[in-house]
């Protein structure tokens, strides 16, 4: 097991600033160059070198942490890569939780707290920037409940599904350290896609632009139909919205399609993918997983021997999907040839389970035993090492991705 070191954050003054009038540019610019203005001496500042960010550093490769919140609301980033522990300020002790891969969010049933990791990757599709900068608690939002979280380069949505109330927060402002709110939308999904929301109601799948308003020549009353909106996930592809048969994909152009699930089928209410992948999963009740295409607009059952409590796609080429079962234990499945390889049980069957992964590696928080358990998932389900946190984890992200 790895012992980690633990060192306490620099104190940072937290502000929460007014409703913003629009969009923030986005936190990075792909252009040759940014050049700075003259500087306070006269003299004229050198190039901001590419995909410049303020407050941060960019590296070669994605500076991965787990960022974890215990039951009395102690927080901490443990560095995966410098294997070192940082506490941050404590935050309400959390009923819910949910994670975009850079900012991981909490709340009780009164009031929502955003807690940035300090690490993140923007990708470009042609290149890819990897960045790092000081993790800490960002601020709160009135109101609380289940919560979920999602982000583009230029907008972070927060929606309370059981409300049916999302916010639209600048993302650069955010990082940061500013919660900076600029929209309000009545929805159970809210999803930033480009410069676009898709919105789920409880008629449909709408299509708004960056402030929540009807985008040109698109409906008000839903840009497809969708009953019970539940569930969402930004991919490669699209932006897919989870329906009572099915799904809504928004594609690039802005248009909607559903895929519909099986005529009877129990549909997911949840959807869980490594970043930027076209292929995720959801719970099929309890028969196992769905993997929805979102590129290719189609269903897959992957069924297992024991009901799933998580699932989540690696979308790699071996097809890899990673559950937790009802006895705790880690479930990998290998789409591509049916094999199927599982852990001991790590997890207390009882717990919340809490699942994230990357490309190589998937992480599974263990309360009981205050620690997070690293599954090389392409290596018959070894558990590669068991991570030490100073508190056990009831919220949980990995972050850097």
């Amino acid at each position: 097991m790895n012992q980690p070191t633990t060192r306490r954050a620099p104190a940072r003054r937290i502000t929460t600033a007014a409703v913003a009038a629009g969009l923030a540019l986005g936190l990075t610019a792909c252009s040759t160059e940014d050049t700075a203005g003259p500087s306070a001496d006269g003299t004229t500042a050198t190039a901001k070198p590419h995909g410049y960010v303020e407050g941060a550093s960019e590296a070669q490769e994605p500076q991965v942490r787990l960022l974890a919140v215990s039951a009395d609301g102690s927080t901490t980033v443990h560095d995966l890569i410098a294997d070192e522990t940082t506490e941050l300020d404590d935050v309400e002790a959390p009923d819910h939780s949910t994670t975009d891969g850079r900012f991981l969010v909490t709340s009780t049933e009164d009031r929502t707290t955003i807690i940035d990791g300090g690490a993140w990757t923007v990708d470009h599709g042609d290149h890819t920037h990897y960045y790092a900068a000081e993790p800490r608690v960002v601020g709160t939002i009135d109101g609380g409940g289940p919560v979920e979280v999602h982000s583009s380069e230029t907008m972070t949505t927060i929606t309370w599904p059981e409300r049916g109330e999302g916010v639209v927060l600048d993302r650069a402002a955010l990082g940061q350290g500013d919660v900076q709110e600029t929209a309000r939308v009545d929805a159970t999904v809210l999803l930033p896609f480009g410069e676009l929301l898709v919105a789920g109601t409880g008629t449909g799948v709408r299509v708004l632009d960056a402030v929540g308003q009807p985008t040109d020549g698109k409906p008000t009353d839903g840009a497809a139909a969708c009953a019970d909106p539940a569930g969402g996930i930004v991919t490669r592809a699209g932006a897919v919205v989870g329906c009572a048969d099915g799904a809504v994909v928004v594609g690039e152009d802005g248009e909607p399609s559903t895929v519909a699930l099986p005529e009877g089928a129990e549909r997911p209410t949840a959807f869980s993918a490594r970043a930027g992948r076209p292929t995720v999963a959801g719970l099929a009740g309890d028969r196992g997983a769905w993997l929805l295409d979102s590129r290719e607009g189609s269903w897959r059952l992957v069924e297992t021997e024991r009901p799933l409590r998580a699932v989540s796609a690696v979308d790699d080429e071996d097809e890899h999907v990673v559950g937790i079962d009802d006895q705790g234990r880690v479930v990998v499945l290998t789409a591509s040839t049916g094999a199927v390889a599982t852990t001991e049980p790590l997890l207390d069957p009882d717990e919340q389970p809490l699942l994230q992964l990357d490309a190589q590696r998937a992480y599974v928080a263990d309360a009981s035993g205050s620690q997070v358990h690293e599954v090389d998932f392409a290596d018959g389900a070894r558990v590669a090492r068991s991570i030490d946190l100073t508190a056990a984890p009831v919220a949980f992200a990995e972050v850097g991705l």
